[in-house]
């Protein structure tokens, strides 16, 4: 692939690799691992938007990350308003306000 060339459908390069991963000889489950990424950065995201004093966008999450999602909006002075499931991918819509 040249720097003009485009990935094709599913082809991806990783950006970073994530060697905690058993799939890259970690000792943690990817699924783990991408949870634990996943909240950090939704963590980090509301942390910013809070201090700038606005809401931050809705999206879609993991069913089970709904949970810790809702904890993590609760530390920033935020409710967490669960939406509708997209049952084929497993994923539910959420939004925030504020408190």
């Amino acid at each position: 692939m040249t720097d003009t060339d485009q990935p094709e459908d599913g082809e991806y390069e990783p950006v970073m690799s994530l060697i905690l991963a058993k799939s890259n000889g970690g000792p943690f489950d990817d699924a783990a691992v991408v949870a634990g990424m996943t909240c950090g950065a939704l963590d980090q995201e509301l942390a910013m938007t809070a201090a700038l004093n606005t809401l931050p966008h809705e999206r879609y999450l993991d069913l089970v990350l709904i949970k810790q999602a809702d904890l993590i909006a609760m530390k920033h002075g935020y409710v967490m308003r669960a939406g509708e499931v997209d049952e084929a991918s497993g994923y539910q819509h959420v939004e925030f306000d504020w408190a």
